[in-house]
């Protein structure tokens, strides 16, 4: 019988891994891997550095999706040690600009994506070996990257600091990614000490300062409005809370999902996100309206969340608040927004 039970396991497990198909986070790398001719059946989680059509690619694949390919021109030790998303940007676009779309030649999508060689071609790209030397820098508007082998500089190029060409992705396939991107962020708990940053953004307003009472983070609702900056902030916060997110998309759709409130933060941290909160509103009865920002430099956007968290929810430690999610907003977009918000007195906390 437990050889039975055993066969039919190990059967349905065969069917299972046979109907498993591949799938991509963007229709772009689709479209490589179907000009590539890439055996995307033989490709594990992770990294890996198949070949396909005469050219070493690397390809990063979890859960059976793809979200990564591109030329070969980082080794792993760099990547990890570098944790940018320069390395796979700049191995897609080589990629993307070998093999351009259809519908946009080579020149063209330079020109468009504002793609600058400051030193070399694209041929120079076939030259390079992933023991050269690499380096990059980026201010508030472009990225500067270089590749040098000894004293002599064999690449060197600039290009705009913006999400949708960073990333690949376009306002919709972002938006749309959003939600499974949030629900597969593993939460981690941090241990050892509070660190306590007291930063601020646009304007005194926004802060990423957290408030400690006797070496724990406050959470009391005779406390307000540091209870409420605490658990917008950090993980270590107490309370079980549920964010219902109302996300408004481009072309104003939406969608509206439950996520625990750690989970969003969790996510936000892994997009190396600097999370920085403002209070807008403190009602009598001492519910809490706010605004989030989650703040990506790398890539110049800001995920802008605006709360209303009830006063039952601080005094049990536990409930809903309610939410509206504008994502991947433009740096730029989020200044004008909140321009205001400079002119303005901060609200005053009592902690201290």
């Amino acid at each position: 019988m437990k050889r039975t039970i055993v066969y039919i396991i190990a059967c349905l497990a065969l069917v299972l891994s046979a109907s498993a198909k591949t799938s991509f986070r963007t229709s772009e790398l689709e479209r490589l891997a179907r000009v590539l001719s890439l055996d995307t059946n033989v490709l594990p989680d992770g990294y890996s550095h198949p070949d396909a059509n005469g050219i070493r690619l690397t390809v990063h694949q979890k859960d059976l999706t793809i979200d990564h390919i591109g030329l070969c021109l980082f080794s792993d030790e760099l990547r990890q040690k570098g944790k940018s998303p320069v390395f796979d940007f700049l191995e897609r676009y080589f990629l993307q600009l070998k093999y351009p779309p259809q519908v946009k030649s080579t020149s063209n999508m330079i020109r468009d994506d504002q793609f600058r060689f400051l030193v070399g071609t694209l041929k120079s790209v076939d030259k390079l070996l992933t023991t050269d030397g690499f380096s990059f820098n980026y201010d508030n508007h472009s990225y500067t990257a270089t590749w040098n082998r000894g004293d002599t500089t064999l690449l060197s190029v600039s290009f705009p600091v913006e999400y949708e060409l960073i990333s690949g992705e376009n306002k919709i396939e972002a938006d749309n990614n959003l939600l499974q991107d949030i629900r597969s962020t593993q939460v981690v708990i941090p241990t050892g000490k509070f660190v306590v940053k007291q930063d601020h953004y646009i304007s005194e307003r926004f802060t990423n300062r957290t408030y400690l009472s006797g070496g724990r983070l406050v959470s009391d609702p005779r406390h307000p409005l540091e209870s409420c900056a605490n658990m917008m902030l950090s993980l270590q916060a107490d309370g079980d809370y549920t964010i219902n997110i109302t996300q408004i998309s481009y072309g104003f759709k939406k969608t509206v999902f439950d996520v625990p409130l750690k989970q969003w933060i969790a996510f936000c941290q892994n997009q190396d996100c600097e999370l920085y909160f403002g209070i807008e509103e403190l009602t009598g009865n001492n519910d809490v309206s706010g605004v989030l920002l989650a703040v990506n430099t790398a890539e110049n956007y800001n995920h802008v969340l605006t709360v209303k968290i009830p006063s039952e929810a601080l005094t049990n430690r536990k409930g809903t608040i309610e939410a509206r999610l504008y994502p991947y907003v433009p740096t730029h977009n989020v200044l004008n927004m909140f321009a205001t918000y400079r002119k303005s007195n901060p609200k005053t906390f009592v902690s201290k």
